[in-house]
Parts: structure tokens; C-alpha cells; sequence
């Protein structure tokens, strides 16, 4: 299973040239509505341009762009990495992390322009400042929770980076839980989404799933048959799960504890043969698979009333 999600794009996947951005930047019309319980129809139509701007941002970002945000090293200097004393490797791991560093020390320090708004580690405070301030508009907190999905998803240095300004500097995790409350799936899909992508580049993974296993547990459905929530939020669930799971005892522990063994047993089991149903089954059986891997965890499942068959992964 990948541990990162990009947006269920329904929305079209241009980018806007950079001057678009001069009249005036999406941004700006945000930053100076500072009531967002309404959220009016000019934040939300600003929010819903970032979030379809940050649509695979880091394929489409301008490659001088992305160079200055990856750093100087990453990436590049492989072919010269081969050991010449013992400690080359590891001293070379620190360089690059110091450069790497450097590079979101340099970029933070930096007043966002045009374009740089997209990337920019000030907008995540933005998106969270409507997370938690639009009350009425789901719509413009989708599209929130979207960006946020889109800027953290993939592998590059720059995702994990805005993840931890988020996790860490936003305290983002929080807002994030208590939104997932809803019953708009448009909405859970993205914040679920954004969620796994956390999951995935959080320096911590047992305290995060002190944090949120018990939350996510709750929102999983009894088994497939239930229309709600949907198929998509339930693999961002069982993504999310999995990305905890496989670092992290704690998480495995939590979910046994919290009831959430018969959850994904059944949504593992019990499933019609459409494609959302049959992805979410494989998901909960990954989840379950990689639970059974700490050994020290089977009394506790014997308990619960499961066994090695429950955890086995299916083939689909």
C-alpha cells in the first residue's frame, strides 16, 4: 500500500501562469478576510484556485524552483557518494541533511511571491486558519484540506517538510480530527487524504497514534456493506493505519484495543465486488497483515477473539 495520496482530482488539473497571480494573488484575497465563519464566495472561490493550482504541484513546479527547495545535494551528487574512509557515508548523510536544512531555513526566511505562494511553508498556516475558522462552508474547507492533501503528497523532501510545519509549527492534528466529525464525504476524503499523508512523514509515529487510532477507528464503517462513508475514505483511513502500523506497536495496540479488529476484519471479509469495495478490502487486509507481524501483540488478539486467519491477506 502507498503511504501518500494525491486529491481525487474533480476539478481540472490546469496551472494558471504566473501572471494570473498579480490580479491580485489568491492568497492575498484570503489573507485579508479576516471573519471566516461565513466564508463568502470570494474565499471560497480563492481557495478552491490554490487547491486545483497545487494539483500535482511538485511535477508542475518550475524545476529552478524545486532545486532550491529539494537543496543543493539531494539528489545529485550520488555518483560521488561511493565510501573513501569508513565514515564517508554517514558524514555525507549529514551534510546533506545540514543542506537540507538550510534550504527550509532559506525558504522560510523568504517573503512568498507570485508562484511561491503554492509551496511557501506561511500558506499551511492560511489553509489551517480557514480549517478552523470557516463554520458554515464545507466547500471552502474541502478545498483547504485539499491544498493541504496536494502540498504533502509524494516523496519529495518539500512534502515532508510542509507535513512537519503542519504537524509540528501549525499543530495541525488537532483541527484535523475534530473536523473528521463530518458526515460530508467530500470533505473526509480530502482531510482523511491529508491525514495519511501525515502519517506517512510524521518523525513520530507512536505519538501520533496515541493521538488519532481511536478517531480513525471510529469513523471506519462496521463492515462494507455500509454506504458511509465511502469506499475512497476508507482505504485514506486504512492507508493512514497501515502507515502508522508498520513503525509503530502503539498504533497496532491502539487499534486492537479501541475495537478496530472487528472493523477491518469485516470490511476485509464482507464486500460486494465493485471496485471501491474490493480496494477497501485490500486495504483493511494490509492493515491486518502488518498487525500480525508483532508478535508480542497475539495474546491480546487471542483475547479479542481473533486469530491467525483473520490477519491472513486476501487475494483479489
Amino acid at each position: 500500500m502507498k503511504g501518500e495520496t494525491h486529491l481525487n482530482q474533480q476539478f481540472p488539473t490546469w496551472v494558471m501562469p504566473q501572471q494570473a497571480f498579480f490580479a491580485p494573488e489568491p492568497s492575498t484575497h484570503i489573507r485579508s478576510s479576516h471573519d471566516f465563519s461565513v466564508c463568502f464566495q470570494g474565499v471560497e472561490n480563492a481557495v478552491c484556485v490554490l487547491r486545483n493550482l497545487s494539483y500535482q504541484l511538485y511535477s508542475e513546479i518550475p524545476p529552478s524552483a524545486l532545486l532550491r527547495l529539494e537543496g543543493p545535494t539531494r539528489g545529485q551528487e550520488t555518483s560521488r557518494s561511493e565510501a573513501i574512509g569508513c565514515f564517508t557515508p554517514q558524514s555525507k548523510k549529514v551534510k546533506d541533511r545540514k543542506n537540507q536544512d538550510m534550504a527550509t531555513f532559506t525558504e522560510g526566511a523568504r517573503v512568498p511571491k507570485g508562484l511561491e505562494w503554492l509551496w511557501h511553508p506561511k500558506v499551511v498556516g492560511l489553509y489551517n486558519s480557514v480549517l478552523q475558522g470557516c463554520e458554515i462552508n464545507s466547500t471552502t474547507r474541502e478545498a483547504a484540506a485539499g491544498a493541504l492533501q496536494n502540498i504533502t503528497a509524494g516523496d519529495k523532501w518539500w512534502a515532508e517538510v510542509l507535513s512537519h510545519v503542519a504537524l509540528e509549527q501549525e499543530s495541525i492534528l488537532p483541527v484535523i480530527l475534530y473536523k473528521l466529525r463530518t458526515n460530508n464525504d467530500l470533505e473526509l476524503r480530502s482531510l482523511t487524504s491529508f491525514l495519511r499523508n501525515l502519517s506517512r512523514h510524521a518523525k513520530d509515529k507512536n505519538a501520533m497514534a496515541t493521538k488519532v487510532v481511536n478517531n480513525l477507528v471510529t469513523k471506519l464503517p462496521a463492515d462494507s456493506h455500509q454506504k458511509e462513508p465511502s469506499s475512497d475514505v476508507v482505504v485514506n483511513i486504512c492507508g493512514t493505519l497501515n502507515n502508522l502500523v508498520t513503525s509503530s506497536s502503539i498504533a497496532a495496540r491502539d487499534i486492537a484495543f479501541f475495537d478496530g479488529l472487528q472493523k477491518l476484519v469485516a470490511i476485509k471479509n464482507s464486500h460486494d465486488s465493485s471496485p471501491g469495495k474490493l480496494k477497501a478490502s485490500k486495504a483493511a487486509a494490509t492493515v491486518l497483515c502488518n498487525m500480525f507481524q508483532y508478535k508480542k501483540l497475539h495474546k491480546d488478539y487471542k483475547q479479542k477473539g481473533f486469530t491467525r486467519p483473520d490477519f491472513a491477506d486476501v487475494t483479489i
